[in-house]
């Protein structure tokens, strides 16, 4: 209780002898107080509604109730103030049946003092702040128990322990769901655990017990149980050994998991990797090939830009360009991975996306004149007419086409010292609709009609290539590669030659973007709160510092997955989502479709899954616009900006 303030107190008392001697006891009592009366129940009441009272004096026999009733109709209205009962009554029964309802204590009237009462008050104030203070530890226990029980059910798992002298154990609640029991419905053993155990894991799982017995390590297993007698589920289990020096018990301590879908998964993507015969990859599989590559590198391109934007010196920024162009030459080869298979089976599809053109032909420069130059060959590009800032296409796919056209013409021997030649060009037909040529000359090497040929009849090559019969004189891949892309993406490919060059041209359509009225510099000009779903560490710190560098103005805050992200949504508001699509507990999808329930704040999807499929459903959902991984910082502040353009205007 704090000594340099008055306590408030209140004492409701009809019986004007009673608290004549209550007032007088409290100047005897040595607490400071301010004192309120009131001659009634319901004017006790008044005075509570509108004044800060620490402690109440409540006599239990008033004009207008009585008995245990005053008591606990007090109590209900306001728990959260400590009452002192007076009563006339000198029955030990009476006072605990009061403190058993609530009170804080009981004083028979003419039995006590100044001394007494004071004692009674300082007592009632600190037991009442101690009960508050232990309620609030349980409700907090409580509620973290509750977590973690959700927690433990949502990742199936459980734990265990086992007393290793009579091998009885104790299950928590997903330990019995696992193994298809009701919680608590038995008191289980080790035997009732190996009873459902997979007859070929038997012995590696009784040899995990036995060793984990011997010497104090953490032991890891894997293993199968079978689940009313057809089911088969996989499971991981760790175990420990611990001494009990209460009980001088020696027990095991371990945990559960079902990883059955994770197992399932893995066997899946292998079956879809590897076909009977044909080793041809599937659509599925690569996706998820895809995502596993693009979601670090989209952690590696954050860091980078990052890296970049610190203070570094000249030759460690070097360096940094140097990794710059490592990772676009990385992406590439990595969609020409992904890609032949789809090439082969005719399931390739065009994803479109916004494509900054500044940035798309920097990247292609910056790789092919790395490659140039280890030829001693030379690279120029030129870009012959306006050529928008933002564009509609396939950036990967057209990448693709240079990278490998490119990439042939630079592997052949006669290039050394030579010049190569990119020339691009755009031809608007309408607001939105538009063609981009690119010319490539090679001026080493003139190709022979039949070469041009077997060049352009992509479909012939790849046949050619995919067959099992050895041949030196088999049409470079590459080349067939950019014809098929070509002819994706609904493309014209073209070969010409002369006596000493080739000319090479390529007619993609492609859709300009109309620019908004603001540039990639601007920033946001008030506090901007983001909230950032992401569930890839590396990815939320690098996304996080992208964007709190940005600008001071801009703050994040990150939720691990869907489920976390609707909940803080819910709790805090936010300017604008950015939302991973691939999340466990619940994706981006699902989470974007509850949010929009209720609000209609600016969504923008960070997808893995590039492709055209994946914005459809993104729009569907309800997301405003989406940006593929890996991406450049300035597409999205760009996007970012384009949103709280629309919602301002």
């Amino acid at each position: 209780m704090n000594t340099n303030s008055k306590t408030n107190i209140l004492i409701i008392e009809d019986n004007p002898g009673d608290f004549n001697l209550v007032r007088i006891f409290l100047k005897d009592a040595s607490v400071k107080h301010e004192l309120f009366h009131a001659k009634t129940y319901f004017d006790g009441i008044d005075i509570l509604k509108n004044q800060e009272i620490a402690l109440v004096l409540l006599d239990l026999t008033l004009p207008d109730s009585s008995g245990f009733k005053t008591l606990s109709n007090f109590l209900e209205k306001f728990p959260l103030i400590p009452v002192i009962v007076l009563t006339g009554v000198n029955n030990e029964i009476v006072g605990n049946q009061a403190i058993k309802a609530g009170a804080q204590d009981f004083l028979v009237k003419g039995q006590f003092d100044g001394k007494i009462l004071g004692r009674s008050i300082r007592y009632s104030l600190h037991r009442f702040k101690t009960q508050l203070q232990l309620e609030e530890t349980a409700r907090n226990l409580a509620i973290s128990e509750k977590r973690f029980v959700e927690a433990q059910e949502m990742a199936k798992f459980g734990n265990w322990e086992m007393d290793i002298v009579s091998n009885s154990m104790k299950w928590t609640d997903e330990v019995y769901r696992i193994l298809g029991y009701t919680p608590g419905s038995i008191n289980p053993t080790f035997s009732d655990y190996l009873s459902y155990v997979h007859m070929e894991d038997r012995q590696i799982v009784e040899k995990f017990f036995e060793d984990s017995t011997k010497d104090g390590k953490l032991h890891k297993l894997e293993h199968r149980i079978i689940i009313n007698g057809r089911t088969i589920k996989y499971v991981s289990i760790q175990a420990k050994v611990y001494f009990e020096n209460v009980n001088n018990k020696i027990i095991l301590v371990g945990a559960i998991q079902d990883i059955t879908e994770r197992k399932l998964s893995e066997q899946l993507i292998i079956e879809k990797n590897i076909s009977s015969g044909t080793s041809k990859l599937k659509e599925e599989a690569l996706a998820n090939m895809s995502f596993h590559i693009r979601t670090p590198l989209s952690s590696i391109v954050n860091l980078l830009y990052l890296l970049e934007n610190s203070t570094v010196n000249s030759q460690q920024n070097e360096y940094i360009e140097g990794l710059k162009t490592s990772v676009d030459d990385l992406s590439i080869m990595t969609n020409n991975l992904l890609n032949f298979s789809l090439l082969m089976s005719e399931e390739l599809k065009i994803t479109e996306e916004e494509i900054n053109t500044k940035d798309f032909f920097q990247s292609i420069e910056k790789v092919i004149k790395i490659k140039a130059d280890n030829n001693t060959a030379r690279f120029e590009l030129e870009l012959k007419n306006p050529i928008p800032e933002k564009i509609i296409s396939d950036s990967n796919k057209i990448t693709q086409v240079l990278y490998n056209l490119l990439d042939n013409i630079l592997n052949d021997p006669l290039v050394k010292n030579g010049v190569i030649k990119l020339q691009c060009e755009v031809h608007k037909h309408s607001e939105e609709l538009a063609d981009m040529t690119f010319t490539l000359v090679d001026n080493n090497q003139a190709l022979s009609k039949e070469n041009i040929q077997e060049l352009l009849t992509a479909d012939k090559v790849l046949e050619i290539y995919h067959s099992e019969e050895q041949n030196d004189e088999k049409p470079a891949l590459g080349m067939a590669i950019a014809a098929k892309l070509i002819k994706t993406l609904k493309g014209q490919y073209h070969i010409e030659a002369d006596d000493t060059r080739t000319i090479y041209s390529i007619k993609i359509p492609i859709r300009p973007v109309k620019q908004l009225s603001f540039n990639e510099n601007h920033k946001p000009e008030v506090p901007l709160k983001i909230l950032l779903v992401e569930d890839h560490f590396l990815n939320q710190i690098a996304t996080k510092k992208v964007l709190t560098t940005w600008s001071e103005l801009v703050s994040v805050d990150i939720a691990e997955n869907g489920l976390i992200g609707v909940e803080k949504y819910r709790e805090h508001g936010y300017d604008l989502i950015l939302m991973d699509i691939q999340m466990p507990v619940m994706g981006g999808i699902e989470a974007t479709q509850k949010i929009r329930e209720k609000s209609s704040v600016p969504i923008i999807a960070l997808t893995a899954n590039s492709s055209k499929q994946e914005a459809e459903r993104c729009k569907e959902a309800g997301v405003n616009d989406y940006i593929s991984k890996p991406f450049k910082p300035q597409d999205l502040y760009s996007k970012i900006m384009a949103q709280l353009v629309t919602v301002n205007s």
